[in-house]
């Protein structure tokens, strides 16, 4: 069996992150409400968070299949623990950017997202999200409670399609390009746009936040 990946890098990690933090802590915070700074700052730092588990899984996933000498189980089990993880980070994040953009005072930053289309806040990609992450989480508990069956897949995993080789006679070719759980698919190619996507929304909150201090007021003179 020949392996082939369709797994494309994670989103590059911009400059707006740190630039949203220091933004944030030194010069001005994002909101006058309480409310959507802690909603704003949660998003940020779950999308930074599903970002670098994106990544890792990948890495750890290619380590896997490129170790010839010895069955490198530890990577496959590191890779499925990074990708759970990117999977709850981002639909935690999903619902706080929809909690953020539907946010009913129209505070600046609810105005600034609804400027843009994001699709992994509309209402079938979010239920394919928090489906898999349900599907994860309630898969545990029937592992704890003796509830799985046999053969039952009880993890998450990384798959994809196995195909006769074109040219090499009892060979396949089996391409990885998606996790799958239980009736839950989602292909990594759908997976990083939609980080993609999440880290834009990043970009544009960081907008809406001064880039230096107002103005000290000077004191009229007497």
């Amino acid at each position: 069996m020949h392996i082939k990946f369709d797994l494309p890098d994670a989103p590059l990690k911009p400059d707006v992150f740190a630039q949203y933090w220091l933004r944030s802590i030194f010069i001005c915070s994002a909101s006058t409400r309480y409310e959507i700074n802690a909603l704003t700052s949660t998003y940020v730092r779950l999308v930074s968070a599903a970002l670098v588990e994106y990544e890792e899984g990948s890495k750890r996933l290619r380590d896997f299949w490129a170790t010839h000498t010895s069955f490198n189980l530890s990577a496959m089990h590191r890779a499925i623990s990074h990708f759970e993880s990117c999977i709850f980070n981002a639909n935690r994040a999903t619902n706080c950017f929809r909690r953020l953009r539907g946010d009913r005072l129209h505070d600046p930053i609810a105005l600034a997202l609804r400027q843009q289309k994001f699709s992994f806040s509309q209402d079938a990609i979010a239920d394919r999200i928090r489906g898999m992450r349900n599907e994860i989480h309630h898969l545990e508990d029937s592992v704890l409670d003796g509830l799985i069956t046999q053969g039952q897949n009880f993890a998450l995993r990384p798959d994809g399609p196995e195909v006769p080789h074109p040219t090499e006679e009892n060979q396949t070719v089996k391409t990885i390009d998606r996790l799958i759980i239980g009736p839950h698919e989602i292909l990594f190619r759908e997976l990083r746009q939609w980080l993609q996507e999440m880290t834009d929304a990043v970009s544009k909150i960081a907008e809406v936040l001064p880039s230096s201090s107002p103005p000290a007021k000077v004191p009229n003179a007497v």
